[in-house]
């Protein structure tokens, strides 16, 4: 069967002839080289796993951690092998080897993860939804009203939301075993899904069904032969059981139940793994039946291009952030210049102003020390004056001591003097205080 073609022959919806292949699942009950890679990889994780704990008591939490996820790995790497060797006895070519199909198996591990991860963010913004809808719904008058809409919606929305992403799942992972890309997985999903949804739950429906029928009869064969074995064990070998206590004591026969413990649980591994093989099997009759006629192509392509677009957008949007955070950025600067600019006349204006004797190209105070100063009526001191300090230049005018020498004519004068006895030039601007 061909899942890129396009077949006018190919039923489109219901059939009995799909319904009567399925009963084929039963024959992967028959495929040993599927049986024996998931079998060997569920043992060999739980060796792993026991050893990790047993090897590293001291880690606690993170041991056993770690030993969960090495036995994830091992398990999810015997059923896509297993998965990879059922699809090959669905399509009837030649099935690859157990060592191509463990590798192919590993290899599909980070894709059906990406997959999971996908599906449950998914559900998320479902049910965040939800929440908001609920959370409206509290208003005092408005709120029932509202609610008497949300719940119902709420529940149908929530059914589809989980029965939808579970058969998006099981369908993706065939086209996983298949190699396919995860957007290729994706796309035949949702073209499944869009043509062939009622059709395909049918068909997973009635494989549950199967599957349950053929487990019911495993597990009965299991546990029909396990009640006189128990019985004998226990009256010849000694054998106490499978409980925990028979399980910590090496007494009256501790190790025969240890053992004893060990082989039943590699029994009911080989019972799960026979049941497991037939649903994985029919899980990929189911896979090839409903994309038989169908253009997965198109629907990749229609896929890659929402990604595509969704993709354009968001790099839109970061470039326009972008611009107007730089144009934010250009704005303060040159608001920051301007007001620099408008600030720095009055900065130092205020600063000559406070500056009685601040210097300046007619400033008589800062001639030559050879050149005279020429009298101004003002008056001013000479040119070899050594100005005050800043702490008496910012004092009042009255509280300046009076100069050593008449500023007119540099006649020597006393303090107390308010006017040059040579010149008779004004030297105190006012009378002091009392």
């Amino acid at each position: 069967m061909s899942s890129d073609t396009v077949s006018e022959a190919a039923p489109a919806g219901l059939s009995g002839q799909a319904f009567t292949s399925l009963f084929q699942a039963v024959a992967g009950l028959r495929n040993w080289p599927a049986l024996l890679a998931m079998l060997g990889c569920a043992f060999l994780g739980v060796l792993a796993s026991g050893l990790l704990l047993a090897t590293t008591p001291m880690l606690g939490f993170l041991a056993g951690l770690l030993a969960f996820v090495v036995w994830i790995f091992a398990v999810g790497t015997g059923i896509n092998a297993a998965g990879l060797l059922q699809m090959d006895h669905a399509r009837g070519i030649s099935p690859r080897s157990v060592a191509d199909a463990l590798v192919h198996g590993l290899t599909c591990i980070p894709k059906v993860i990406v997959l999971a991860l996908a599906f449950i963010a998914v559900e998320v913004a479902v049910f965040v939804v939800i929440a908001v809808l609920l959370v409206i719904c509290r208003i005092p008058v408005l709120g029932p009203l509202l609610f008497v809409v949300v719940f119902p919606l709420s529940v149908v929305v929530a059914g589809v939301t989980i029965v939808g992403l579970l058969l998006c799942m099981l369908l993706s992972l065939p086209a996983i075993w298949q190699g396919a890309s995860i957007t290729r997985a994706l796309g035949q999903t949702l073209a499944i899904v869009r043509s062939r949804l009622v059709e395909s739950v049918l068909l997973l429906v009635l494989l549950g069904f199967l599957t349950f029928a053929v487990g019911f009869v495993v597990f009965g064969v299991i546990a029909v032969g396990l009640v006189p074995t128990l019985g004998m064990s226990v009256s010849i070998v000694g054998f106490e059981g499978l409980g925990v206590d028979s399980l910590t004591t090496m007494s009256r026969g501790g190790a025969h139940s240890v053992a004893g413990a060990i082989g039943g649980a590699l029994l009911w591994a080989v019972a799960a793994s026979l049941v497991g093989q037939v649903y994985l099997l029919g899980l990929s009759l189911v896979y090839l039946r409903v994309t038989e006629g169908l253009d997965l192509t198109a629907s990749e392509e229609a896929l890659r291009a929402a990604f595509d677009d969704a993709r354009q957008r968001t790099s839109e949007l970061a470039e326009r952030a972008g611009q107007a955070t730089r144009r934010r950025d250009g704005a303060a600067p040159a608001s920051d210049a301007a007001a620099s600019t408008g600030i720095a006349p009055a900065a130092s204006g205020s600063a000559a102003s406070a500056t009685p004797f601040a210097p300046s190209a007619t400033d008589p105070f800062h001639l030559g020390a050879t050149e005279q100063a020429a009298p101004t009526p003002t008056g001013g001191p000479p040119s070899d004056w050594t100005p005050l300090p800043p702490d008496a230049q910012s004092a009042p005018p009255a509280t300046r001591p009076a100069p050593a020498s008449c500023p007119q004519c540099l006649a020597p004068v006393a303090p107390e003097d308010s006017f040059c006895g040579a010149c008779g030039h004004r030297l105190k601007q006012r009378k002091e205080a009392p």
